[in-house]
C-alpha cells in the first residue's frame, strides 16, 4: 500500500498539483461549475477538502465533471485517498491487496458517478467502494478451486504462463499487481513451489494466499486483454 500511495502522491505533485495543464483545465471547468470559482490551480482545489464549508461543494463539482474529465476524476481520487487508506487499513487489514483493490474500484466509481446523486460525495464513494470490495471478495472465494485442486487452464491462463519475469515485474511497476502478489506468483508459478509450502513458510492461511494469487492473476488477464 505504501508504495502505491507514494507513487500516486509523486504523480500528483509532479504532473498535476500546480501544473499549467491543470490550471487550464480548471479555467474551463469554472465555466460549468461556479463552486470552483476563485481557485487558481489543482493544488488549491485539493486543499478545499479540508474546508468544512466549501469542501463538499467542490468535491461535488469534481464528481459531476469526472465522467467526462479524466483530470477532474484524478483530482477527486487524490482527495479521497486518505479515506481509502483508512478503510483498507482498518476494515481490510487481513488483505495485503486491499488498497490496490479499493483504489481501482474507487476510480471506476468516480468515473461513473451519478450527477444528481444526493449526499456527500466522499461518503458516497467510500460506502460504494466498501460494498463492492466486499462483494468481489465474497465472489472470489466462491470461484476459487477446492483445496488441493486446480481448474483447467483457460487461454488467458496459458498466456499468463508464457509471461517472462520481466513482464511480471513490469506489471508490478505499472501497478497492475503489487509486490506481494508478484512474489507469490514467481514462487508458485515460475518456481513451481506448492502454494501449501509457501503458506507454511509465511505462517499464513493457504486459502488466503490462493485468493491473493487468483485476484492478481485476474488483473493480469484483464491487462493482457486490454493490450491485445
Amino acid at each position: 500500500m505504501q508504495r502505491t500511495t507514494q507513487a500516486l502522491d509523486r504523480e500528483w505533485r509532479a504532473d498535476h498539483e500546480h501544473s499549467t495543464a491543470g490550471a487550464a483545465a480548471l479555467a474551463r471547468w469554472r465555466k460549468r461549475e461556479p463552486d470552483l470559482h476563485g481557485l487558481a490551480d489543482l493544488g488549491e482545489v485539493l486543499a478545499c477538502r479540508r474546508d468544512d464549508e466549501r469542501g463538499p461543494a467542490v468535491l461535488a463539482a469534481l464528481a459531476r465533471l469526472a465522467p467526462s474529465e479524466q483530470l477532474a476524476a484524478r483530482t477527486l481520487l487524490q482527495a479521497l485517498l486518505p479515506g481509502l487508506v483508512h478503510m483498507a487499513r482498518r476494515r481490510f487489514a487481513d488483505d495485503p491487496d486491499a488498497f490496490e483493490e479499493v483504489t481501482a474500484i474507487a476510480w471506476d466509481r468516480i468515473r461513473t458517478y451519478p450527477p444528481r446523486r444526493p449526499g456527500a460525495v466522499a461518503a458516497n464513494v467510500i460506502v460504494d467502494v466498501r460494498k463492492r470490495y466486499q462483494a468481489q471478495r465474497a465472489a472470489t472465494v466462491e470461484q476459487l478451486p477446492a483445496s488441493g485442486s486446480e481448474p483447467s487452464p483457460s487461454a488467458e491462463d496459458v498466456a499468463l504462463g508464457r509471461l517472462a519475469v520481466e513482464d511480471l515485474v513490469a506489471a508490478a511497476r505499472a501497478g497492475v499487481i503489487n509486490g506481494n502478489a508478484l512474489g507469490l506468483i514467481l514462487r508458485t508459478r515460475l518456481d513451481d513451489v506448492p502454494l501449501r509450502q509457501v503458506a507454511a513458510e509465511r505462517n499464513e492461511d493457504e486459502r488466503a494466499l490462493t485468493c491473493i494469487r487468483w485476484r492478481a492473476e485476474r488483473r493480469l488477464r484483464q491487462s493482457l486483454a486490454e493490450v491485445a
